[in-house]
């Protein structure tokens, strides 16, 4: 196995893919995803920010190696980026709350795909060096920052919406459901 490229390449690559798409969907919906005000406070901004900008740091120096755990991590990363794309979609064909399409099946689909894209992403790391180890421990606060962020929305969200949403909240799974409606 012989390194022939750093991660940042296929993070940057996920980033490269999935915004356009999403400015696109913006555009469509007429409105962003993230509501200002929300993303204006200091608990939702600074963990988000260190989050893009720790992971392309850190991307920075993890080696890639060719191997089973790259071609494996690369087919997590599209079904990542194909989660993201998806609900993207799914934003763009309403405005307001979106409880429809993917959303029906979990309250965050977008939320799920950048953490199977970060975890294809580990895969790719091949977790052969101490850099790897690193953007593991970068996995982890993925999880753990996007869960948080997720909490602050659902505070954020039942004040916007009310009632609508509170019932959303109690039929839709915040992650996902597995049981497929007949």
């Amino acid at each position: 196995m012989i390194a022939f490229l750093n991660l940042w390449l296929f993070y940057v690559g996920g980033y490269v893919f999935a915004y356009p798409f999403r400015m696109w969907a913006e555009k469509k919906r007429g409105e962003p995803f993230e509501d200002p005000e929300l993303l204006a406070h200091k608990d939702v901004l600074i963990p988000s920010l260190i989050w893009i900008f720790g992971g392309l740091i850190v991307s920075l120096f993890v080696p890639i190696y060719i191997g089973i755990l790259f071609y494996i991590g690369l087919f997590v990363v599209v079904v990542g980026l194909v989660f993201v794309g998806i609900a993207f979609y799914s934003f763009s064909q309403s405005s307001g709350l979106v409880t429809l399409k993917i959303h029906e099946f979990s309250r965050n689909p977008n939320y799920i795909g950048w953490i199977i894209f970060m975890g294809g992403l580990t895969l790719i790391s091949g977790l052969n060096s101490l850099w790897s180890y690193i953007f593991l421990g970068y996995f982890i606060y993925t999880i753990i920052n996007l869960h948080w962020t997720i909490l602050q929305e659902e505070k954020f969200l039942a004040n916007k919406y009310g009632d609508p949403y509170r019932e959303y909240l109690k039929k839709t799974p915040r992650y996902f459901k597995f049981k497929i409606r007949k």
